[in-house]
């Protein structure tokens, strides 16, 4: 089993990075991580060559995600102005010759069917809803499912750091469970 966990947070020792490491600590198998900020990952510039071909032709670090040689994908963000930071948004948009494939070429590509999950963090208000959009496109892209029963929030980072929020460690707990297929120890 592999799973790949794409770190959204700039912070290497912030409050996303405690979830994640919580959750590697759970998981079974490869563990790839992918960070939105120190990777070399260039966003979409629209030169559309994948109209033809349905291929970016841009080669860096998102071809880890292109190579679909995973079983489980964890998106782990912190939430910034109720969504996703713009590096994460960024990555997201090189998504773009999988969508051209499926709804424009009309020949989607032949993905393996993934577990999908997702960790934030949020301070303020906590409101993470503006995410779920975004965080369900890319997940269609990936044809990885069930992110939205997977989802732990830790919704209040300004005063109880994440590594001392109980329900959300318990739920990366229970996240790498479900991911690891023992979904009968989970609960």
């Amino acid at each position: 089993m592999k799973t790949l966990i794409v770190n959204a947070s700039p912070r290497p020792k912030g409050n996303t990075a405690a979830l994640i490491e919580a959750l590697k600590e759970a998981l079974n198998g490869e563990v790839i991580e992918l960070s939105a900020f120190r990777s070399d990952i260039a966003p979409c510039i629209d030169c559309r060559a994948c109209w033809t071909t349905a291929r970016c032709i841009v080669r860096d670090e998102m071809d880890v995600i292109y190579g679909d040689d995973f079983d489980n994908v964890v998106v782990a963000s912190p939430v910034y102005f109720c969504t996703l930071p713009g590096k994460m948004l960024s990555l997201m948009s090189r998504m773009q010759p999988w969508h051209v494939a499926t709804f424009f070429l009309k020949k989607p590509l032949v993905l393996k069917k993934k577990k999908a999950a997702v960790i934030l963090t949020a301070g303020g208000k906590g409101n993470a809803s503006g995410a779920n959009h975004h965080l369900r496109a890319f997940f269609r892209m990936l044809n990885a499912e069930g992110w939205a029963e997977h989802t732990v929030v830790s919704p209040s980072t300004d005063t109880i750091p994440a590594w001392e929020d109980e329900q959300a460690m318990a739920g990366v707990r229970e996240m790498a469970l479900w991911l690891n297929g023992d979904e009968s120890q989970g609960a």
